[in-house]
């Protein structure tokens, strides 16, 4: 039998997902280095308005998935794995961007900007738009700092079947309203290729209410809740 890792990594999102994230972590630093400081620009900014999207549903890459079913997913029970999304439903997970948006949310508060924050409490009704310019006639503030949660995934890497890793990627964009125009962004990407913390055998996926599940995806929701948060400055 014969794999081809390089096909599966281009047409498999959550593996792809994986890949990225890993690189991520390697070059955030150097990318932020290059990017004005988002703090005096929140101090300048007359009115702020801080809008999150609701997460997708966590996608789950299976051998099944990428042409390895009959061989290996009888004996890892993979094939078995509900769809992501229901499994998040059926536990209660809460969704990602809710989560890491208190987290900034509490950060801004406790800082300068919190005279002139406007904050959704519920996900922002529209669908994400790359436009900066969507923004227009939506909202009083001058400037919108946006976050959205656009990747999650758990994905097996090949030769280890049994075992999975959680990604997540979030981006957060200071947007000048007037000037539809994106100033300042950030996106953290948690890769789960590194230690652990992110991993879950193929049988913990539901075992004990999901409880380990939950702990991943509570660990990778805390992991850019901290890098986001420590760039917005107090807190």
């Amino acid at each position: 039998m014969e794999f081809h890792f390089s096909y599966r990594l281009q047409s498999v999102p959550a593996l792809r997902l994986l890949a990225t994230s890993a690189l991520g972590l390697y070059c955030a630093g150097a990318i932020a280095g290059g990017q004005p400081d988002i703090r005096p620009l929140l101090e300048a900014a007359p009115s702020v308005g801080f809008v999150y999207y609701r997460a997708p549903g966590m996608s789950v890459t299976t051998p099944a998935m990428t042409g390895g079913a009959n061989l290996v997913t009888a004996g890892t029970k993979s094939s078995q794995l509900p769809d992501g999304g229901e499994m998040e439903r059926a536990f209660e997970i809460p969704n990602a961007s809710s989560e890491i948006a208190s987290q900034l949310v509490a950060r801004l508060k406790s800082g300068s900007v919190a005279s002139k924050l406007h904050v959704e409490d519920h996900p922002h009704e529209r669908l994400w738009s790359r436009d900066p310019g969507a923004y227009h006639g939506e909202t009083q503030d001058s400037y919108v700092l946006e976050l959205s949660v656009d990747r999650l995934g758990a994905a097996y890497m090949p030769f280890n079947w049994k075992t999975y890793y959680y990604g997540l990627s979030a981006s957060l964009r200071l947007i000048d309203v007037a000037q539809s125009k994106v100033v300042w962004e950030h996106r953290c990407n948690q890769s789960g290729l590194h230690g652990s913390t992110y991993k879950l055998k193929v049988d913990e996926f539901e075992a004990n209410g999901g409880a380990r599940l939950k702990e991943v995806e509570r660990a990778a929701n805390d992991f850019c809740a901290h890098e986001l948060g420590d760039l917005l400055g107090a807190g």
